[in-house]
């Protein structure tokens, strides 16, 4: 599509303005950025000076346990259902039908 001398004519007589527009636009994103570090280092300066809430450890990090092996022992017999003592096998109950007969006829 050729340009017409019209199209040229209006090109130029707006290229002064194109010219202001496109400086303006190359020192935008510099400004932007300093006023953004500015914000930064203002909000470091602030929670460095600020005390510090404590925080619930998240997932991760778990407490170490430093318990010997008689108190693992104590804390495993407390934990045991039915009210057993730590001595006694866990009574399971077992069918004596079942389990001991294979069939390999099949």
């Amino acid at each position: 599509m050729p340009l017409l001398p019209i199209d040229l004519q209006t090109m130029f007589s707006q290229m002064n303005q194109v010219g202001r527009e496109q400086a303006v636009q190359k020192e935008v994103p510099p400004q932007y950025q300093a006023a953004q570090a500015a914000q930064l280092v203002q909000k470091a300066e602030h929670d460095d000076k600020a005390v510090n809430q404590a925080r619930e450890p998240g997932e991760g990090a778990e407490k170490v346990d430093d318990a010997g092996p008689r108190r693992r022992r104590r804390r495993e017999s407390r934990r045991k259902p039915g009210g057993e003592k730590p001595g006694e096998p866990p009574s399971v109950f077992e069918d004596p039908a079942l389990g001991h007969n294979v069939d390999l006829v099949g």
